[in-house]
């Protein structure tokens, strides 16, 4: 059912992610699936592509922030821009010249 986590929300489609994971987090990846759709499509010393066929809802998304730097959205473009935003909203909360 392409669903990630305990939230199933079925107005997001199922669609290809595709992931830029660093080598340390891709290891980790790589015993621990995140999902039954993974695929690795691309590895070397540095990162891996990792490509994923679900809907990338909101625990999705979480489990995208918990990894912090180590992974980059790189596909859908919608995900990626999403993504951000929320890093750049968590970002305003903690700079410091408030």
């Amino acid at each position: 059912d392409g669903c990630f986590g305990i939230i199933a929300e079925q107005s997001v489609k199922i669609q290809p992610v595709k992931l830029k994971v660093s080598a340390g987090q891709a290891n980790y990846i790589r015993d621990l699936k995140m999902h039954e759709s993974q695929e690795e499509i691309e590895r070397n010393e540095e990162y891996s592509i990792f490509t994923f066929n679900l809907r990338p809802e909101f625990d999705f998304q979480q489990e995208l922030l918990w990894n912090g730097e180590d992974i980059e959205v790189l596909e859908p473009i919608w995900l990626r821009k999403e993504i951000a935003g929320k890093i750049k909203r968590m970002w305003n909360k903690y700079k410091e010249d408030k």
